[in-house]
């Protein structure tokens, strides 16, 4: 029995925690159908650079912000005023229309620094975080990666 035990599973590594001891515990997401002056508001508000898109509350895909403002640049989009949840969109385009595939998803138990690795080596800012019945619970971006980070001085050469 003592052989099948490994010490460094049993004790928390605060260098590496898992996924949900870090991450954002709310899940800031759009539709399919969302307006992308709206999707900008939500990403603006919420202080991200990319978004998840749910359907059904399952993730189908995500829009980055560089999007956005390439449909701004071209015309595609228009932004006005200051409060976008009470005025009618300005714009046709929708998140569908931007939407990238697939999304990144994290299991809440899986390792911060796996996590961070994937986000690094794909280019991608936020990992939504799923619970083990395939539903979204949280979000990892480098926002959060940075405060833990800063909260553990001690690994930031880790």
């Amino acid at each position: 029995m003592a052989a099948s035990l490994d010490p460094d599973r049993l004790a928390p590594d605060a260098a590496n925690p898992v996924v949900a001891d870090v991450m954002r515990d709310e899940v800031v997401f759009c539709l399919p159908s969302t307006p992308v002056d709206a999707i900008a508001k939500l990403m603006a508000d919420n202080e991200l650079v990319e978004i998840p898109v749910l359907l059904d509350r399952r993730p189908v895909g995500y829009v980055r912000q560089g999007d956005i403002l390439d449909r701004l640049v071209v015309g595609d989009v228009a932004i006005a005023g200051s409060d976008v949840a009470m005025r009618p969109p300005t714009t046709v385009v929708q998140a569908r229309d931007i939407l990238h595939t697939p999304p990144l998803l994290a299991d809440e138990r899986q390792q911060v620094r796996e996590v961070a690795s994937l986000m690094a080596q794909q280019g991608r800012q936020l990992a939504l975080v799923m619970h083990e019945d395939d539903t979204p619970v949280g979000m990892l971006t480098a926002r959060e990666l940075a405060d833990h980070l800063l909260a553990h001085p001690e690994i930031a050469g880790a």
